[in-house]
């Protein structure tokens, strides 16, 4: 995987539908996560709440984006809509041209805000 030195390079990286959609995404994170700041890590795009903890990421596939959550396990997904190993997240699927489900994830990212570092 190339490396990238900031998200918009990211983004660039990724033309049409999946580079509108990480933009549109990107996008609502920074309207939802109060104080949100960006940087790379692991590769992709990783947002960091007010209280500077990487909570949230974005990887763009061939086919889709994965809207990632690094601290899920924090997280009430009681509708089990999050997937994937959880080493080190989990993540929900988006695909250009289908309907994002905004409510949804409005209400994670919510659950992001109030995510501090753990003490130890």
């Amino acid at each position: 995987m190339p490396e990238y030195k900031d998200t918009d390079a990211y983004i660039g990286h990724h033309p049409g539908p999946i580079g509108t959609l990480l933009e549109d995404l990107r996008t609502s994170i920074h309207d939802e996560l109060p104080g949100a700041t960006e940087a790379m890590g692991y590769g992709v795009p990783t947002f960091l709440n007010a209280h500077g903890v990487p909570v949230l990421y974005l990887l763009g596939v061939k086919d889709h984006v994965n809207f990632g959550f690094l601290r899920y396990d924090v997280l009430s997904d009681t509708k089990g809509v999050l997937i994937g190993s959880g080493k080190p997240s989990k993540h929900v699927e988006i695909s250009p041209g289908r309907e994002i489900d905004k409510d949804m994830l409005r209400w994670f990212i919510a659950q992001c805000v109030h995510v501090k570092r753990d003490p130890n």
